[in-house]
């Protein structure tokens, strides 16, 4: 898995595997369904945090499809 390129604006450990390889693996639905679940459980930070990092890697479910059929 290839370093995640938006680690450095979060600050987090540089090893950590970015949110495309969640999508590829999990898929955009159980993604969004672990925001939900962050947001029910008053976790609305977390779940901010996830929707950013989508949106700076622009992971859309056509975005994972290309990449699952390139591998």
């Amino acid at each position: 898995m290839k370093k995640s390129d938006t680690t450095r604006a979060f600050g987090s450990d540089p090893y950590r595997i970015g949110i495309t390889d969640v999508v590829s693996n999990y898929g955009l639905d159980a993604v969004q369904r672990r925001i939900e679940q962050l947001r029910i459980t008053g976790l609305h930070y977390a779940a901010t945090a996830i929707e950013s990092e989508l949106a700076i890697a622009r992971v859309s479910e056509s975005s994972v499809l290309l990449r699952r059929q390139s591998a």
